[in-house]
């Protein structure tokens, strides 16, 4: 009876835990880096019709441009839309399938719309440091953050199979 007991406070402590842990909210303003580019970029929403990068999101040199201040709003079972302060209310960023002829495959912005590749979904990756993924491309695939010179996709941001890469691995800085 007592090991029950100790048993059922252990399991009640473990999911108590891991709900509070699931259920982080993010709201507000934020600065996206990757692991693998560090402090000094961050993550870029560009115009859709832009001539830089085919319109798409891009890491770029952490300057004072509203196209890096990020707005994090919930959309709803555990998703988000992601706006820039650039694009404003309207735009929200949209994955992409790597092989999409639309933007190379890249992430960029569209008008915000009740469509799967615009709900983001902020998934702990631990030493604070996070994957993005979208209800589009699954749980399988993650946003990856791209040196701003490559060639690969022309240097923008892009879904890619999840791997333990530091270019998947974003941190999230609250800005006021």
């Amino acid at each position: 009876m007592r090991h029950s007991m100790y048993l059922i406070l252990l399991l009640a402590l473990v999911f108590s835990t891991t709900n509070t842990y699931a259920q982080q909210e993010f709201n507000g303003k934020y600065r996206l880096y990757t692991m693998f580019r560090g402090e000094a970029e961050c993550l870029e929403g560009n115009q859709a019709d832009s001539e830089v990068k085919d319109g798409a999101a891009f890491m770029d040199k952490k300057q004072n441009v509203s196209g890096q201040i990020w707005k994090i709003v919930p959309a709803g079972n555990g998703y988000y839309k992601l706006k820039t302060q650039f694009r404003g209310e309207n735009e929200c960023l949209e994955c992409n399938q790597a092989d999409s002829k639309v933007k190379g495959g890249a992430a960029f912005m569209d008008k915000c719309k009740n469509v799967s590749g615009q709900l983001w979904k902020i998934e702990p990756a631990g030493n604070g440091y996070y994957r993005l993924k979208t209800q589009f491309r699954g749980d399988g695939e993650c946003l990856e953050g791209n040196q701003a010179g490559s060639s690969y996709k022309g240097g923008a941001a892009f879904m890619d199979k999840c791997q333990n890469v530091s270019g998947q691995l974003w941190r999230l800085e609250k800005v006021n």
